[in-house]
């Protein structure tokens, strides 16, 4: 699976943002595939190894800073949520409904993963469904980094936290996820 650059940007960021101190320790604790990656300029519109870019440097944020991988991915999520929906898009979000902010959210993620399914099943007033088809088990923190998205994207159309409901099945080594939010 191949992620656009734009999403590979948000770990080194958020490392630096909340641990700032031990942003070295971050980058010395990837492997070499890893950090040539993210400890180089990383390109918005080039495509990278979603496993080296993304999942192992997530897998790296939980070792050092949180109780599980889960837990950083779900905070990950967050942290590009709000830095992807500041400035004017925060106003934009505060006017807007949440199933309309998530239908045009599902659309640029599908534009990040390369080959993947990611689609709003259903989006009514007050609930969504989103799908994520394509990935593998080894991919699975970014079912948990998409799901803390959409939480961190409902908390700012609603002012209310809510967290996701993430059901995953897998068929030998895919994995497909649905993303549940009530509000």
């Amino acid at each position: 699976m191949q992620i656009k650059g734009t999403a590979v940007k948000i770990t080194a960021d958020f490392v630096k943002a909340n641990f700032k101190d031990r942003y070295y320790e971050w980058i010395e604790s990837l492997p070499d595939t890893s950090r040539d990656i993210v400890g180089q300029p990383v390109f918005s519109s080039s495509w990278y190894s979603l496993i080296d870019s993304v999942i192992i440097p997530t897998q790296r944020v939980g070792d050092l800073f949180f109780p599980s991988h889960k837990d950083a991915a779900l905070e990950l999520g967050r942290f590009s949520s709000e830095s992807a929906l500041n400035g004017i898009y925060k106003i934009f979000i505060k006017i807007s409904s949440p199933q309309f902010v998530l239908s045009r959210a599902t659309n640029v993620f599908a534009t990040y993963y390369n080959p993947a399914d990611i689609q709003i099943l259903t989006a009514k007033d007050n609930s969504a469904i989103l799908e994520m088809k394509g990935f593998t088990r080894k991919e699975e923190l970014v079912v948990y980094r998409i799901a803390g998205w959409l939480e961190k994207t409902i908390e700012l159309t609603t002012n209310t936290k809510i967290p996701p409901v993430i059901e995953k099945q897998y068929t030998g080594d895919n994995l497909s996820a649905k993303i549940s939010m009530k509000w």
